[in-house]
């Protein structure tokens, strides 16, 4: 059943927020201020939405102190002519097949939220992308929270749907990188995690995976004891959302998208690093090791896309095992990120771009005088 089915499902988001002006009329939807029929939305989105549109400041201000440590450090620490030399040497050959590859990534992330969430491939590739971007452009993981905001504000699904299609795809991947950090262990009997950690996450993601199968098989949904505030919240709503989407996803099909990903991920890596540095010897196991590094990373809250603690963890990965130059090894992180960064931003440029045409093209229409 997809979610957007749900009777409960809240209603689009008020008018304050413009983007939705002309991003509505490029996907040929008629804005939600312009629907008589369609309520204000409820607490939860009104607080979505607050925070969608005060967070820019603070992501602002936290960024522009990041960058400025990130600067302080690069220059008592990197040879920015070595560097520069370094970067101008990248292939650029390289840097196409890895975007081509991360193009597959980003389609194979839109049929998992598809499957999740029973909607289009389009609509949950924009989703998919959405969230990447604003990951990319802000800290903290914001992206995550940007991506079920645009989903419910744009596609009409449920805060709740939305919320647990977002938890369920963490799920699916902390279990991916546990999988493939044992792997790691077993084939090079190195870990990037102590083992007993690895092994205390096994077991939690398992319990968790476990519990996910007796909500399935008992068709049970959680549910939460009745006050005035619960109603007022709409909270019932949220969680019955919630509930309906995780007891009747297909865990099958999820699984095996996931494991799609991750191996895809594991050829970019290895092409990539191949490409880049052809003078060291990149194996299956070490591409792993490096997706997994610069997972970790990105998992981080902190800067936008993991930017410097993503590399920096490349590049240790790099000049110790590999005794690489540690300005080659910086531009070689660098690219890499550049490759899986680039695609999902380029498309919702696009599409933010197209629909900021639409939205003026349909403005002059009512701007014009009838004759």
């Amino acid at each position: 059943m997809s979610v957007k089915d749900d009777p409960l499902a809240p209603k689009l988001l008020p008018r304050e927020i413009r983007l939705g002006e002309f991003v509505a009329s490029s996907v040929g939807r008629q804005p939600s201020s312009l629907n008589p029929w369609r309520t204000p939305a409820n607490p939860a989105a009104r607080s979505i939405k607050y925070l969608f549109q005060r967070g820019g400041y603070v992501a602002l201000i936290l960024n522009a102190c990041f960058f400025a440590f990130l600067a302080y450090w690069l220059r008592h620490n990197v040879e920015f002519a070595d560097l520069t030399l370094q970067l101008k040497q990248i292939p650029l050959q390289g840097i196409l097949i890895a975007m081509t590859i991360n193009l597959f990534v980003l389609l194979f992330y839109a049929s998992r939220i598809s499957t999740l969430l029973g909607g289009g491939l389009l609509s949950s590739l924009m989703i998919a992308t959405m969230g990447f971007s604003f990951n990319a452009l802000m800290p903290f993981r914001a992206g995550e929270g940007v991506k079920i905001y645009f989903g419910h504000s744009y596609y009409d699904y449920s805060i709740g749907g939305m919320s647990a299609a977002v938890l369920l795809e963490k799920l699916y991947d902390a279990t991916a990188i546990v999988v493939v950090s044992l792997v790691i262990l077993a084939a090079s009997h190195a870990s990037l995690v102590e083992p007993r950690i690895l092994i205390a996450a096994a077991a939690a993601i398992f319990l968790v995976f476990c519990a996910l199968l007796v909500l399935r098989r008992k068709g049970a949904l959680w549910t939460l004891p009745e006050s005035r505030f619960v109603k007022a919240a709409r909270l019932d709503a949220f969680f019955k959302q919630a509930g309906l989407l995780v007891a009747g996803h297909s865990a099958a099909r999820t699984a095996f998208i996931t494991a799609a990903i991750w191996t895809t991920n594991v050829c970019l890596v290895y092409v990539v690093f191949k490409t880049l540095l052809p003078e060291i010897d990149v194996d299956v196991v070490h591409a792993m090791t490096i997706l997994t590094i610069g997972a970790l990373a990105i998992a981080v809250p902190s800067s936008p896309a993991g930017l410097g603690i993503f590399e920096a963890g490349i590049v240790a990965y790099l000049v110790n095992t590999y005794g690489v130059q540690k300005e080659r090894a910086i531009s070689a992180a660098l690219a890499y990120h550049f490759s899986i960064t680039a695609p999902h931003t380029l498309i919702v440029v696009g599409f933010l771009g197209m629909a900021l045409f639409r939205w003026l093209k349909e403005r002059a229409r009512l701007m014009t005088p009838s004759r």
